[in-house]
């Protein structure tokens, strides 16, 4: 729909029943002075048509100036320009800053190591979007998985714990300011030039000798009750998920408009959002950059209520089991910013811009 069209129907709607408030107002108002007279409903509504010749003549004319101008403008290559968002975002391995903290998640691990020594199952992992290639440069964290051994501890809650009061006492070293609980994980909190950074460690208590299944610990505490349990996982499971370097180009651009646009989704949903929609639109891939974005968008837009998509690691964990809030705010970003694309390509571009 062009924004003629648009805005006049959004100028009559809104402009008719605002002008048939007021005369309600006006009419209760004037009744409870005078209590004899009768509420006028024909009244009432030429009020409502006069409010919505109005608002229909002045949002066309607004959306014909809109219109014109769109007429006007030139269509970028926005191929060429997601594609070098993409370079100016993400994250390389070569950056300084990415160095030391990997520098500084190693020394960690070490430490761990030391304490642990005899509980801990095999060598720590690194995972997330640092090592998926899908981290952006100005926001991404570094995530370390640490296996322990089937019988180290008697609970996933001391294994927890223990964990969390080990990396406490590293506070003061390494640049580590922060030790905080997290519903799965220890957030380690460093400060490097005068920016807070965070390192994630992952507890997980393996199942059996030689396996790569075991359980986390949730930590679901508040005030007033006490809600922990535990899942099962498969850490190298996760490790299995895999994205083409597209896919990586479009979950980056993906994270790009989550962030800009306050959208209510994981990083680790989108992930897997572009995988289902490859998925489901196989054979049918578009060629161009800008296409595929767009062919996420639509798959997200029109399946997120009903499609199911379980996490590769522990198929009990449904990825899409999110409020129906944020499933609404979700698909309205995405269809704001496919209904903008059709009206001129060039939009798409600000929705990751900012």
């Amino acid at each position: 729909m062009n924004k003629t069209a648009k805005y006049a129907i959004n100028g009559s709607i809104i402009c008719g029943l605002g002008n048939a408030l007021l005369n309600f107002i006006k009419q209760i108002n004037h009744i409870n002075e005078n209590p004899e007279e009768k509420f006028n409903w024909e009244e009432l509504f030429i009020a409502a048509g006069k409010g919505a010749l109005a608002g229909g003549i002045g949002g066309g004319i607004l959306g014909a100036i809109t219109d014109y101008q769109n007429s006007l403008e030139k269509p970028l290559n926005t191929d060429i320009l997601l594609l070098g968002l993409v370079n100016n975002v993400k994250l390389s391995k070569n950056d300084n800053t990415y160095q030391i903290l990997n520098n500084k998640a190693d020394n960690i691990i070490n430490n761990l190591n030391e304490v642990f020594q005899d509980k801990i199952s095999g060598e720590p992992m690194k995972l997330g979007s640092t090592e998926k290639g899908t981290a952006i440069r100005d926001k991404f964290d570094i995530d370390i998985c640490l296996p322990f051994k089937p019988g180290s501890f008697s609970s996933t809650e001391k294994m927890f714990n223990s964990v969390h009061s080990s990396l406490e006492n590293q506070i003061g070293q390494n640049s580590i300011i922060k030790i905080r609980e997290q519903k799965k994980s220890v957030g380690v909190f460093l400060k490097l030039h005068n920016d807070k950074f965070k390192i994630d460690i992952v507890p997980y208590k393996l199942t059996k000798k030689n396996s790569t299944s075991g359980y986390l610990y949730v930590n679901n505490k508040n005030i007033f009750q006490d809600n922990s349990s535990y899942t099962k996982t498969d850490i190298h499971a996760l490790k299995s998920l895999k994205l083409t370097e597209t896919q990586k180009r479009l979950v980056i651009v993906l994270k790009v408009w989550k962030n800009n646009q306050s959208v209510p989704i994981t990083s680790y949903l989108l992930e897997n959002l572009v995988l289902d929609a490859y998925k489901y639109n196989y054979k049918h891939i578009p060629r161009n950059f800008t296409n595929k974005l767009i062919m996420v968008f639509n798959h997200i837009k029109n399946n997120l209520e009903s499609t199911v998509i379980r996490s590769i690691e522990n198929t009990n964990n449904i990825l899409t089991k999110i409020s129906d809030s944020d499933k609404y705010l979700i698909i309205a970003s995405c269809k704001e910013v496919i209904d903008e694309y059709l009206y001129h390509p060039n939009s798409i571009i600000k929705f990751v811009k900012g």
